[in-house]
């Protein structure tokens, strides 16, 4: 018949409280035997120490040894130093004892001070443990030697084995009495849990726990337990995969998440957010104060509580200056604040262009068509009659007319050139050529010295009319700012790693300020703007320069001449065979 489950509980209990109880009961009995023991031998050689003392070496010693050995329940025996028994309490005849010098107790109080030993004496037939110390008030004595029978120790050690198996016994019945208590309540608590793991693993309703009650209800607990542990395994991986699944997705958001609890600390960072608030290592436990700016910070707290959450935009200038927009929330279930962190450093950027770019078309259609107008306007109102001022009249419409075309070209070629509609075909072409049909086309003026530095051989990879107008553009730009008619060299040479081309416009002009440097190739960004706008200059020419490079592979840029003047240089492919 097999056990039930709280009965095979109860019977593993038993069964190693049993041992524990055994266990310790030997150690107990060991260690109280040893304690006695040494406490006998202790006090048998304190009685000889007082015995020694209380000998009077000028009366009779076999008397004095009787009367002591009486008081004291001990055997006394006086050894002198050759080995002979000058007195016994138990013999009648000490001379008749034999030699004691050779006994082991005697000799160790000789040579060490203390002797002790176990043994069967033949004088009075008995077992007996014996303690010896040196006489030092005895005349004649050199050994004060006493002996207790061992069967006195054997009864005391025997009383103490007893009152440890008592002990043992009493504490092994509280011991299974709790222990039943212990297995009652572990057996009731396991079967509520299987009872809960039968339904989460849908077992029948009619499985019963082996042993139980007839009638109960009960989940088998082999198979519920199996069962329980499939199911937890299942959800720990699922959760695990989860778990995976929801980090490799924060590491792949664009957007920066900084997560905390009630009290701010940061419990989440992913890597985003690392990289846009310029974090080292791990934050995680750090206040959120040390990562944000107070302002902001303090905006998003207090209305994160909102239904639509809070946002803020702050700068930061470490590593790099960025524009950052969070928002803020809190979730609904659990304490703690959300972060959301989005860079929009470019798309501020972007609209602060597209603003620019909108005032700037503004302004440069508004000059033109208002002439145009003026001049439409005057020559209606009658001066066409003066056929001079109808001339002159005209002439602006006209030169105003050219500007706005010119304007408008520029505006679709960069349309074209940011839409990657340019169709550019890239050719085999000669660079010293090419140069000198650009400046053919450009019809400078007779005075305008223009000097070629560019080898015969060196070609490069480049679309003609791409070329054509970069260089013209770029020399445009240089006789426009030149005071007075000065020289302008044109140099093209391979690079270091003789992949490109690099092109040099240079000037002797009054150079451009380190200020304007880095916004010299924006749309109708002008350094002298009256100068520019006097000229007939739309403000797209460098624009119109840097797309065309940077759609044939090449890059662009400004560096100032020494000693005054200005260089402006993009790269282009070398041409190759295989190209």
């Amino acid at each position: 018949m097999f056990l039930s489950f709280r009965s095979k509980i109860f019977a593993i209990a038993i069964a190693l409280i049993g041992l524990f109880v055994l266990i310790a009961t030997l150690a107990a009995h060991h260690t109280l035997r040893g304690w006695t023991q040494s406490r006998i031998e202790s006090d048998l050689l304190q009685r000889a120490r007082l015995i020694d003392a209380s000998l009077d070496p000028e009366g009779d010693l076999s008397a004095q040894v009787l009367r002591l050995s009486e008081a004291s329940q001990t055997r006394i025996t006086l050894i002198a130093a050759d080995g002979e028994v000058l007195a016994d309490s138990h013999v009648d005849q000490p001379e008749a004892l034999d030699d004691h010098g050779d006994r082991p107790e005697v000799q160790a109080a000789l040579t060490q001070g203390v002797g002790l030993a176990r043994r069967h004496s033949s004088s009075i037939d008995a077992d007996l443990l014996y303690g010896a110390i040196p006489a030092s008030a005895t005349e004649g004595a050199a050994v004060v030697r006493l002996s207790v029978p061992l069967s006195e120790v054997d009864e005391v050690l025997n009383r103490l084995r007893t009152l440890a198996l008592i002990g043992a016994l009493v504490a092994l019945a509280i011991a299974i009495f709790l222990s039943g208590i212990a297995t009652r309540l572990m057996s009731s608590t396991l079967q509520n849990l299987l009872i809960h793991a039968r339904e989460a693993t849908d077992l029948p309703d009619d499985t019963q726990l082996p042993g139980a009650e007839p009638g109960v209800r009960e989940p088998t607990s082999s198979r519920s337990v199996r069962q329980l542990t499939e199911a937890l395994e299942r959800s720990v991986g699922s959760l695990a995969r989860e778990r995976d699944r929801f980090s490799a997705v924060l590491d792949g958001m664009a957007e920066g998440v900084v997560a905390t609890d009630a009290h701010l600390t940061v419990t989440l960072v992913n890597r985003a957010a690392r990289a846009l608030l310029g974090l080292e290592g791990n934050p995680q436990g750090r206040d959120l104060a040390d990562l944000l700016p107070a302002a902001p910070l303090e905006q998003l707290i207090g209305g994160a509580h909102s239904a639509r959450g809070a946002s803020a935009e702050f700068q930061l200038t470490a590593p790099l200056t960025r524009t950052i927009l969070a928002r803020a929330a809190w979730p609904k279930h659990g304490p703690g604040l959300i972060l959301v962190l989005h860079d929009v450093t470019e798309l501020r950027r972007l609209e602060t262009v597209r603003r620019d770019f909108v005032a700037n078309v503004s302004h440069e259609l508004r000059t033109p068509v208002a002439v145009i107008q003026a001049n439409s306007e005057t020559l209606l109102s009658g001066a066409l009659d003066d056929p001079k001022a109808a001339r002159n009249f005209t002439r602006g419409i006209y030169r105003n007319a050219e500007r706005l075309t010119h304007l408008i070209a520029d505006l679709l070629d960069i349309a074209r050139l940011e839409a990657d509609q340019a169709h550019l075909e890239p050719r085999h072409l000669p660079a010293r050529q090419a140069a000198a049909d650009a400046i053919e086309a450009l019809h400078a003026p007779d005075d305008a010295a223009i000097t070629l530095e560019i080898a015969a051989d060196l070609q490069v990879l480049a679309d003609p009319r791409a070329l054509d107008q970069i260089l013209i553009n770029l020399l445009d730009n240089a006789l426009k700012y030149l005071p007075e008619p000065g020289p302008i060299i044109v140099r093209a040479s391979r690079d270091a790693e003789a992949t490109m081309a690099r092109f040099e416009v240079i000037d002797q002009g009054p150079g451009i300020e380190p200020r304007h440097h880095h916004r010299l190739f924006e749309r109708f960004y002008r350094v002298d703007k009256g100068r520019a706008a006097h000229m007939g200059g739309t403000g797209l020419g460098l624009s119109i320069v840097k797309h065309l490079v940077s759609a044939q592979g090449g890059e662009v840029g400004y560096e100032p001449n020494q000693p005054h003047g200005s260089i402006f240089w993009f790269t282009l492919p070398l041409a190759t065979a295989d190209a």
